[in-house]
């Protein structure tokens, strides 16, 4: 499988992640589209059913990811996450959620360490962090689409069941809002996070997966200002939206993120749900 229709699946799958990725240097974005492309084509085996006709393809990917330094472990973790999509319990409360964001999303930004050859061991607590931010804006999201495919990420302690998913009201689209702006209200202090974890990566790099940030955590806040709409049609920032993003991004890095001016240590209470699960110790 080569770069070319690696890129494609970039294209096809995230267009937020695409425009990002045009900020990178090309040999880190080789790495990345390489990553991005496994994660994907795991995902779709699970997800949509989708057949790889020719084993091996995935198989050279992960061992491309490996020679990067990604271990068995952190590609253990993402398969442990994907495949419990195949038979899928609902989680009980946002501590089995972010365990699940990590396992699923994560784990990707500890991949991204690897990619960007980020050496200082204090930048995967914040790679963990943009990755679970993103991972609860899938979800918020993605309700009806996940519902779909007989999935419910939202926690069940939150009180959201089939029921109300199913029985579309007023009464109860409100109470679905009410939730979902509660998770992403819960993205935005990981987002937030992920930014004192700028000063790790390479400044050749490093506007690039700000944009990617910023372009991400305008869906939730596109969500959080939209009433019901969400709930029925897949939300994305438009390209318009994208361009405004870029060059607020832009002018961002330039007054803050060449010398970061962000440089808190990570709170440790962020991974409270973490427990256990590998390259979370200290």
């Amino acid at each position: 499988m080569g770069i070319i229709n690696n890129t494609q699946i970039i294209y096809e799958n995230s267009k937020s992640f695409y425009w990002a990725s045009k900020f990178l240097p090309k040999k880190i974005l080789k790495k990345v589209i390489n990553i991005y492309a496994f994660c994907r084509l795991q995902d779709d085996l699970v997800d949509e059913g989708i057949k790889i006709e020719d084993s091996s393809e995935l198989e050279e990917l992960e061992n491309i990811i490996k020679s990067y330094g990604v271990s068995k472990n952190i590609i253990s973790n993402l398969m442990e996450g994907i495949n419990s999509d195949k038979n899928f319990k609902r989680f009980k409360d946002n501590s089995e959620l972010l365990r699940y964001c990590y396992k699923v999303a994560g784990v990707v930004g500890l991949m991204m360490i690897k990619a960007l050859d980020i050496k200082q061991s204090e930048a995967k607590y914040f790679a963990i962090d943009m990755g679970m931010a993103m991972q609860l804006t899938n979800i918020s999201r993605d309700i009806m689409q996940d519902y779909k495919k007989n999935r419910i990420y939202i926690p069940e302690n939150t009180g959201i069941n089939k029921d109300i998913i199913s029985n579309m009201t007023s009464e109860n689209e409100k109470k679905i809002k009410k939730v979902v702006n509660q998770i992403i209200l819960k993205s935005e202090i990981y987002y937030k996070s992920s930014l004192n974890g700028m000063r790790y990566i390479p400044i050749r790099s490093r506007l690039a997966i700000l944009v990617s940030l910023r372009i991400y955590q305008g869906i939730g806040i596109k969500i959080i200002k939209t009433e019901k709409k969400f709930i029925h049609e897949n939300l994305y920032v438009t390209n318009i939206e994208k361009t405004l993003i870029v060059a607020k991004a832009l002018i961002e890095f330039l007054i803050f993120f060449i010398f970061p001016i962000y440089k808190k240590k990570h709170n440790i209470y962020l991974h409270e749900s973490l427990e256990g699960l590998y390259d979370i110790h200290r």
